[in-house]
């Protein structure tokens, strides 16, 4: 092969891998995942069904749509599902529809590329379901599902990493 052919050869070849490394990316890290998991779940971004008070029928959150999800601090609208029964001593239930807005925060380290959020507070966006029920109230005396759990007074529920 003559000079001229290998010199151009070696420039060609030189190009070649500079336009490659040009082409390539450098690994940077993962990107960091925010989910959430609630009673029991396991771990979802952007969820568009909640489970708000566990191991009962009492607040379902449905169809929802969040904003700013992962930032610290995320909503979503909804419609939630709730046992009328939630408060009164009726062994039935009884269901209705109503909006709903929950917010979720305390975004925390879960492992090393994922974070989750820790509280969740839902607001009904007509009023409560359960006008003038006492936020002191329990349910010992019910002959229906006594000592049963009620939705939470200050209207938060804790999340885990799941």
């Amino acid at each position: 092969m003559p000079v001229r052919m290998m010199h151009r050869a070696a420039i060609a070849a030189q190009l070649s891998a500079l336009f490659l490394a040009g082409c390539s990316h450098v690994a940077g890290p993962a990107p960091v995942v925010v989910t959430m998991s609630f009673c029991g779940s396991g771990p979802q971004p952007m969820p568009t069904v909640v489970e708000v008070i566990c191991n009962t029928d009492d607040i379902t959150a449905r169809n929802l749509v969040w904003t700013a999800w992962g930032k610290p601090t995320a909503t979503a609208k909804g419609m939630a599902v709730v046992d009328l029964c939630a408060y009164t001593d009726c062994h039935t239930g009884a269901y209705s529809s109503v909006p709903i807005k929950l917010i979720v925060s305390k975004v925390t380290a879960c492992t090393k590329n994922k974070r989750a959020y820790a509280a969740l507070r839902y607001v009904f966006v007509d009023g409560s379901p359960w006008p003038g029920m006492p936020a002191d109230m329990n349910t010992s005396n019910y002959i229906a599902a006594p000592k049963r759990t009620l939705p939470p007074r200050n209207q938060t529920v804790e999340l885990t990493c799941g």
